[in-house]
């Protein structure tokens, strides 16, 4: 989901003044049809968050581990849970509804999870029967969902209403003055409803894609150093030690103390003195002491062994394009991913860079790859997954890091993967599936959990 505003042109359009004429105003309602917001109220949407345990999965988005479970993002649903104690036969255990939920953390039993425009702190104790502890109201950005219909504008919002929930096609009268009709205001471009080409401008300027509400819009989760609990590399929830980051929105991330009273604001900071030069910050993962953000121009490493205060070390610089990222002492492994929603600049491929001066990585490989999204990395073993969209996970041998080895690829659609424990725990458009892997990357498949 991606943050956006609309708001109407308000400033007059300008009258040349001349010896004994004057600017003359001339009101008239504009009539055309366009996608109507449904709101959901602030009062409805903080009162939503319970257990819905016969519910089925339908937009499988985020993954992550904790302990003997499998959360699994139902895309701005909830979360589903599941006993994943024989990962031959994982167990449906659980349905948390939890409205506009994208990003998932979890710490001693406490589940961390963005709610549209708040981050919430619920009692995961017990996963069938979760109680809020904490909500942090408007951490977020005021974001609106892609509509399907995108032959239509989306008439003006109204964030006073509540959140958007969807869109329904109907007749808008809008009042306006002089040309000012029929235009909508994105970020100094005024583009007239009845020219909509199916993107739109959010309050930052930044171009978002009505593309439907799949996993090419998911929010992103990555790796943490929480004992017990781990995340895949689409990261934008990130616990490090008991901190909780958060990218709040496309330039700015925010840390809170996150404790078992709950959750309260520690520290906010921005990355980039100039957002505008870098991109937009897009997942984080951490490993041990370092933290890495991916943006869509770069990787960027800040020195977290104090939680609370991140540390500006350096950054690697690329072409647009989306930018998931997992790291270990000495390399990172960065997929690039052009497209609408990315940029179009680059090729689709996997970067290796030497960062073992973190203080200034290295390029040192590039392969390509058809539609690279999250990745994993098993450093005992070796190996590097990278999921590669519709034409499934790639394994790689990273024994010879100037020249890794493909191993194998898997069939079907993947969005990200975590190893753990000598099993890939896929997920994509089709439901999670999990393998079992040898030191040489041979899979073998244990279970799907599938869609409805």
């Amino acid at each position: 989901m991606s943050t956006m505003k609309l708001f109407k042109v308000t400033s007059l359009i300008a009258c040349a003044i001349v010896a004994f004429s004057s600017c003359k105003k001339v009101s008239q309602t504009k009539v055309y049809t366009a996608n109507k917001p449904v709101y959901l109220s602030y009062e409805d949407l903080r009162s939503s968050i319970k257990n819905e345990n016969d519910r089925d999965l339908v937009n499988p988005g985020k993954i992550f581990l904790y302990n003997q479970y499998i959360l699994i993002n139902d895309f701005e649903a909830g979360i589903h849970v599941y006993n994943n104690s024989n990962p031959s036969s994982p167990e449906h255990i659980a349905f948390i509804n939890i409205p506009g939920n994208v990003d998932i953390a979890v710490k001693d039993d406490v589940l961390y999870a963005d709610s549209y425009v708040d981050v919430v702190s619920i009692d995961f104790s017990n996963p069938k029967n979760v109680r809020v502890i904490d909500r942090e109201e408007n951490a977020l950005s005021y974001t609106i969902p892609a509509t399907m219909d995108y032959n239509f504008p989306v008439s003006e919002i109204d964030e006073t209403q509540g959140v958007v929930l969807g869109y329904e096609l109907g007749e808008v009268n809008e009042q306006c003055e002089n040309d000012e009709c029929g235009y909508m205001y994105y970020d100094d471009i005024a583009i007239n409803h009845g020219e909509w080409g199916g993107s739109m401008m959010s309050d930052e300027g930044t171009v978002v894609n009505f593309a439907g509400a799949g996993n090419n819009n998911v929010r992103s989760v990555a790796n943490s150093n929480t004992q017990g609990a781990i995340a895949g590399s689409m990261a934008r929830f990130l616990m490090v030690d008991d901190h909780l980051y958060v990218i709040s929105n496309y330039e700015t991330v925010k840390v809170f103390s996150a404790s078992r009273s709950g959750l309260n604001e520690s520290t906010m900071f921005n990355p980039w003195h100039d957002a505008g030069n870098w991109g937009e910050i897009e997942t984080l993962f951490s490993f041990k002491d370092h933290l890495f953000i991916g943006s869509t121009t770069g990787m960027l490493a800040y020195n977290v062994s104090e939680a609370g205060s991140p540390n500006y070390l350096s950054m690697y610089t690329h072409m647009t394009a989306c930018d998931p990222v997992v790291a270990n002492d000495d390399f990172a492994f960065v997929t690039l991913r052009s497209g609408t929603e990315c940029g179009l600049e680059l090729s689709d491929q996997l970067d290796v860079l030497d960062i073992r001066n973190i203080m200034n990585p290295m390029l040192i490989g590039e392969y390509s790859l058809n539609q690279p999204k999250g990745l994993a990395l098993d450093s005992e073993s070796n190996l590097l997954f990278v999921c590669d969209g519709e034409f499934g996970m790639v394994t790689y041998n990273i024994e010879n890091i100037n020249s890794l080895q493909t191993l194998n690829t898997t069939s079907g659609d993947t969005y990200d993967v975590i190893a753990h424990n000598n099993k890939a725990h896929v997920i994509g458009n089709g439901g999670l599936v999990q393998y079992a892997y040898d030191a040489d990357g041979n899979l073998s498949e244990l279970s799907t959990i599938s869609l409805n």
